[in-house]
């Protein structure tokens, strides 16, 4: 039985963008003959190492405390046993779930 990859996982694929991006881009720039484009280049790679390494940053912490974007936290279940509030709709308005009602 296959485990379902965590959403934090597919940090992954940003990551291998944003450095394949890199890459071409310092591969452009062994071409470059102008001083002020290659240091604008390189400013621009620094950025996108920046961003991957925010990217791979925010996957690990999210793996690690087991945080899912569509699911609410344990937290937020526990302070409003019962209750459910449905995607879309005024957060003030509570509803009770059906579940709850039947107790």
């Amino acid at each position: 039985m296959m485990m379902p990859m965590c959403p934090a996982g597919l940090m992954v694929f940003p990551v291998i963008f944003l450095l394949s991006l890199s890459f071409f881009i310092l591969v452009a720039l062994s071409n470059v003959k102008t001083q002020a484009l290659k240091v604008f280049g390189y400013v621009i790679v620094a950025l996108i190492w920046l961003a991957a390494v925010l990217v791979f940053a925010g996957g690990a912490c999210r793996m690690t405390k087991g945080m899912h974007p569509l699911r609410p936290s344990k937290k937020s279940m526990l302070k409003y046993p019962g209750m459910c509030i449905t995607p879309g709709e005024n957060p003030s308005e509570v509803m009770i779930c059906p579940k709850a009602q039947k107790k």
